[in-house]
């Protein structure tokens, strides 16, 4: 294959197929979102191929799919599947109750605190993702189903066994500058599967859910699991918004300085206590590199002291390797929130500025 990969290409094949197949769940949508954040969390040289396990994208499935299995307002627990049987969101579910069962609230803590109770079902989640949504989102499901332009599915089918998944290392390989190109293009494609998702959800539960209500059920920051960091977290912002400084009242929120949607990243170098104008403000956008770097300048020991008795995972190298591959990939002149209304403009070369 021809590594010089042309991510605007890449982009709109993987949108066209989806736009113009049938998508009968949302699992297609989770898997290329799942691709996207892994290549932006690990970036290649253009030319470049990627193995990705399936694992790494089961766990980022579990955390597309974790605030979504709760019920959403009167219409109760919402249908991601036309077809009958367990489903991806059922899994989640079951992992979701685990959780709560345990005091935890967010899947970073689970696999920390219960790493035998998640690998289960994990393993579970990878081998539904290599059966249906990597075995199908390259193809059209016609008669020409066309070719394998992001990775090699030869092998991948809907009744693929354990002992294929095991001879292929429970992982795809992306083809030479596919990752570079998928990462290039990820904030670009992240809101388009983010509206498909939407309005597949819509169509499934035969209901009118109202878009931008279901839109931020769907996609914002579960506010309720990160409500135990917000108390200590407004302590040592001694009161005061991460990004304006003026005093914090009761509606305070607990903001990703990177955002959610772009990569979830739920470690407490990626938190800060914020007010409810700058949270909003701000939104999916990424921020100037002056609050990135003041979020991982705190002191660990802070992050540390914090974390300990919540038994929250911290993951500054995690946050800082993801603030390096967003800014990196992200084009100049990309607009940078600084505060609300005014936004600074990427420069080339910034994302350097947090590379390891």
């Amino acid at each position: 294959m021809d590594t010089h990969v042309d991510p605007l290409e890449i982009g709109a094949r993987c949108a066209e197929l989806l736009a113009t197949g049938r998508r009968v769940a949302t699992y297609k949508l989770a898997v290329l979102s799942a691709l996207l954040q892994h290549c932006t969390e690990h970036p290649t040289a253009p030319g470049e191929p990627l193995r990705v396990p399936i694992a790494d994208l089961a766990d980022r499935v579990v955390d597309l799919y974790w605030p979504q299995v709760r019920a959403f307002s009167g219409a109760g627990v919402l249908r991601q599947n036309e077809q009958g049987g367990r489903s991806l969101p059922d899994v989640v579910r079951e992992l979701r109750a685990a959780a709560h069962a345990a005091g935890l609230s967010t899947p970073a803590q689970l696999r920390a605190c219960l790493p035998g109770e998640y690998a289960r079902r994990r393993r579970e989640v990878a081998r539904t993702l290599a059966q249906q949504p990597l075995t199908a989102l390259q193809r059209t499901g016609t008669a020409a189903p066309g070719t394998a332009f992001l990775y090699d599915d030869t092998w991948l089918h809907k009744k693929v066994t354990t002992a294929e998944l095991d001879a292929h290392g429970w992982s795809v390989e992306l083809h030479p500058g596919v990752p570079a190109a998928l990462a290039r293009v990820a904030g670009l494609l992240q809101p388009v599967l983010q509206q498909w998702w939407v309005a597949d959800v819509q169509r499934m539960n035969a209901a009118d859910l109202g878009a931008p209500d279901l839109h931020g059920f769907l996609f914002g920051a579960d506010r309720a699991d990160l409500t135990p960091v917000r108390a200590p977290l407004t302590d040592l912002q001694a009161g005061r918004c991460f990004y304006c400084a003026r005093p914090l009242r009761e509606d305070t929120h607990v903001d990703h300085v990177l955002p959610w949607s772009r990569v979830a990243v739920d470690g407490l170098a990626n938190l800060v206590a914020a007010d409810r104008r700058c949270n909003l403000a701000k939104s999916a956008t990424l921020p100037a590199l002056d609050h990135v770097a003041r979020a991982l300048d705190r002191a660990d020991t802070d992050l540390r002291a914090i974390a300990a008795p919540l038994r929250w995972p911290v993951e500054h190298a995690r946050v800082t390797g993801v603030a390096a591959a967003l800014y990196a990939t992200s084009p100049p002149g990309t607009p940078l929130w600084r505060e609300p209304g005014v936004f600074d403009l990427l420069r080339a070369g910034d994302g350097a500025r947090f590379a390891a």
